[in-house]
């Protein structure tokens, strides 16, 4: 059903949504946000660890000042899509904005608020505005994107079959730099020495906080793809611009004040999104500056060079990408193992890891296979293993971390080389899996299979295997205390469950995705969930001398289980024969010549 509304008649309330939440995000530091309570009823205003509102003002202000400027040049698509994109990374803002409603103290936001002791806080006339700001800014981006599709249908019918186009190579880089970002803003923001101001990651916030920083992490990394998947380069260059400034409103106060005020101290997360955020805005400019050279030297010459790089060319680049991550991302593992992860005082006893080893192991593993990706031959067969291998580091390095970051910030404890690096290789993780997988991606719109149907030993032995999965990563290894969580229901939840979910999730999605796929890519999922799975029993190798007298827990059996099936599996698997048909946009040239010589 098509909407009644003309183009044209949200435009104004995109811009004034936008510009009267920027007013709003910009005054709400300059009332009190939170107030101590006493026994009269009245409260003593909390200020922020060190006066940042100036800065706060100019990042909320930019966007809209940018938004009207581009509509009174007459570039309205751009000016939509910069809005659109600054909505969507509200989204987040709102829900931590609600659990600084909620709980100020809790919410760790010290640019806003900065408790002096234990007594209760409440919200006040600052939070309110932050909070109808940003919700004025998430409707302005609905509004935007409303308009931006309508308008862009009205001139799908007049737009040339020729001319400048996004370059296809502006969806890889946007989405590293949106990897990056996100990854720093799910860490903590900063590091305190003072006792009443204790900064939290995502994993380890209250619910609000929690949910906000998924969101914007989610809605950073939305606002990319749609910017860059739009086919007019004026409009993916307002769309990253938004993405761009959204970013850096969170995180450059964050960075500004953990520098500046005196017991707080800037930590990796902050910096990595603010190298995304400005990732972002180089991209920009790149696209930009080639839809303007297109526009101008686009002839017959460079008509080519506007169609980009088939998608065979794109999955060798992104494969490629990829495998050059993952040998980087096992060279960080093996030196976060053997680097100390801390810096102590002089007076404090050394720690000792009791994962080195299985960090060392992952790291070992994860090289080579990064290595066997990058031939031309080889390296096809191997990436879906090494996609589904890669996980094995948030999984291994998910209790390490919990440790080392519990301790971070006391007296005397300060980070070390291995802590970087160890967050190091969980970023290079991250974006080695993205790009195998955009790889894959690329290889599938080359060549297809014709739909099979989910039956045959394969898909029996592989539905086995997913199921004993959830036993094996949500059950303990071992039972008794004196561990770490080596089960997701095993409490207290941290990082490590974290790091187990993840291995779940890869786990049990490459064993329900193997069956349907070709022989030889089946059997190297197959072979990355071997590799996670004895990896996961390894665990209990490394610290074999203090396993407990009430022996091993559910979840090493399931996991043996899980991993005798999936052995079983892989060469029932290598020796099906799937039809290979060509892909739907071949298929149609084909037909097409066809009809042609048809008399």
């Amino acid at each position: 059903m098509r909407s009644r509304l003309p183009v044209g008649a949200l435009t104004p309330v995109a811009i004034g949504g936008v510009a009267i939440g920027a007013v709003l995000i910009a005054a709400g530091p300059r009332y009190p946000v939170a107030v101590t309570l006493d026994g009269a009823g009245a409260g003593t205003p909390v200020g922020p660890a060190f006066g940042v509102w100036p800065l706060i003002a100019v990042l909320s202000v930019v966007p809209a000042v940018v938004a009207v400027m581009l509509l009174l040049v007459r570039q309205r698509g751009p000016a939509l899509a910069l809005i659109a994109s600054l909505g969507v990374v509200a989204i987040g803002q709102v829900l931590l904005n609600v659990q600084l409603l909620l709980d100020p103290i809790r919410a760790a936001r010290a640019e806003l608020v900065a408790p002096l002791g234990l007594g209760q806080l409440r919200p006040e006339l600052g939070a309110w505005l932050l909070l109808a700001g940003q919700l004025l800014t998430v409707i302005a981006g609905l509004a935007a994107a409303r308009e931006a599709g309508a308008l862009r249908g009205e001139r799908s019918m007049d737009e040339p079959a020729i001319g400048p186009r996004t370059p296809p190579g502006a969806m890889v880089a946007g989405v590293g730099c949106a990897v990056l970002a996100g990854f720093g803003v799910l860490t903590a923001p900063y590091a305190s020495s003072d006792p009443w101001l204790v900064p939290r990651s995502v994993l380890d916030s209250p619910a609000w906080s929690s949910a906000g920083g998924f969101a914007l992490a989610v809605g950073i990394a939305l606002a990319v793809v749609l910017a860059c998947s739009a086919p007019d380069p004026r409009v993916a260059v307002g769309g990253l611009v938004g993405a761009s400034i959204g970013v850096l409103g969170v995180v450059v106060p964050k960075l500004a004040v953990a520098a500046l005020a005196d017991p707080l101290r800037i930590t990796i997360g902050p910096v990595l999104a603010t190298l995304g955020g400005l990732g972002l805005a180089l991209l920009a400019a790149w696209v930009g500056h080639r839809g303007r050279r297109d526009l101008v030297f686009g002839s017959a010459a460079g008509l080519d060079r506007l169609a980009g790089p088939p998608a065979s060319v794109l999955a060798v680049r992104c494969r490629l990408a990829g495998a050059a991550l993952a040998v980087l991302t096992g060279g960080a593992t093996i030196a976060a193992a053997l680097t100390d992860p801390l810096r102590l005082a002089a007076d404090l006893p050394h720690p000792e890891l009791p994962t080195r080893w299985l960090l060392v192991a992952a790291g070992a593993v994860l090289v080579p296979l990064g290595v066997a990706t990058a031939p031309r031959r080889m390296g096809p067969a191997v990436r879906p293993a090494l996609a589904v291998a890669l996980v094995v580091v948030p999984t291994v390095a998910g209790e390490p971390l919990g440790e080392l970051l519990g301790v971070l910030g006391l007296d005397g404890v300060d980070g070390g080389p291995g802590l970087w690096l160890l967050l190091l290789a969980v970023a290079l993780a991250g974006a080695s899996a993205l790009a195998l997988v955009l790889a894959g991606g690329f290889e599938r719109d080359e060549i297809d299979l014709v739909p099979t149907p989910y039956e045959g030993p394969v898909a029996a032995a592989s539905a086995a295997a997913a199921v004993l999965a959830v036993p094996a990563f949500w059950l303990p290894l071992v039972d008794g205390a004196g561990w770490a969580p080596t089960g997701v229901l095993q409490p207290p939840f941290g990082l490590a469950s974290w790091g187990l979910l993840a291995g779940f999730a890869v786990t049990a999605g490459a064993l329900l995705i193997a069956p349907r796929c070709r022989p030889g890519q089946a059997v190297a999922l197959f072979g990355g969930v071997v590799v996670v799975l004895v990896l996961r029993l390894g665990r209990l190798a490394v610290a074999a001398g203090q396993l407990p007298p009430d022996g091993l827990g559910e979840g090493a059996w399931a996991t043996g289980l899980c991993l005798l099936l999936v052995l079983v599996a892989a060469p029932i698997a290598l020796r099906a024969r799937p039809k290979l048909v060509l892909s739907s946009v071949a298929e149609s040239g084909a037909e097409r010549e066809r009809e042609e010589v048809r008399p």
